[in-house]
């Protein structure tokens, strides 16, 4: 599953994020919602073609608490290793918090950086991708 995916899957079904509307997607303008977190994969190296080591950034926003903004984003922090139950996922781990506005929109805004393992193909109980051809050596 890609890992974005599996991550918002994660938090919709944990109960964290409650009464929050939570996408990966970014939101029209005119129908943000007082509260949401957005999910986005902002890097990550992917070795062969079994594991996506992806940095995965969570971002917390309330149009009117910073308070509730920041317990939101530290309770997130704080359950990361909860991604683990997915056979898929083999780290998940919190590479840092961070408040940073949104001084555009006017919201109050936390940013949860982590990095998130993610098995593909064959080891994620799927059939791999075929290798590539061979190169022949021309010279």
């Amino acid at each position: 599953m890609n890992v974005e995916k599996r991550v918002i899957k994660w938090l919709e079904a944990s109960g964290i994020v409650s009464g929050y509307f939570v996408s990966g997607d970014k939101i029209k303008a005119k129908s943000l919602p007082e509260k949401f977190i957005l999910v986005d994969r902002t890097g990550g190296a992917r070795e062969a073609m079994v594991l996506d080591m992806a940095e995965i950034l969570i971002e917390v926003y309330h149009k009117t608490s910073r308070l509730e903004a920041s317990e939101k984003a530290n309770a997130i922090a704080d359950a990361v290793s909860g991604l683990l139950q997915y056979d898929e996922i083999t780290r998940a781990k919190v590479n840092s918090v961070v408040h940073l506005d949104d001084t555009l929109g006017q919201y109050y805004r936390y940013q949860i950086y982590l990095d998130v393992y993610n098995r593909r193909g064959e080891a994620a109980g799927k059939p791999a991708p075929p290798p590539p051809p061979p190169i022949e050596d021309t010279l």
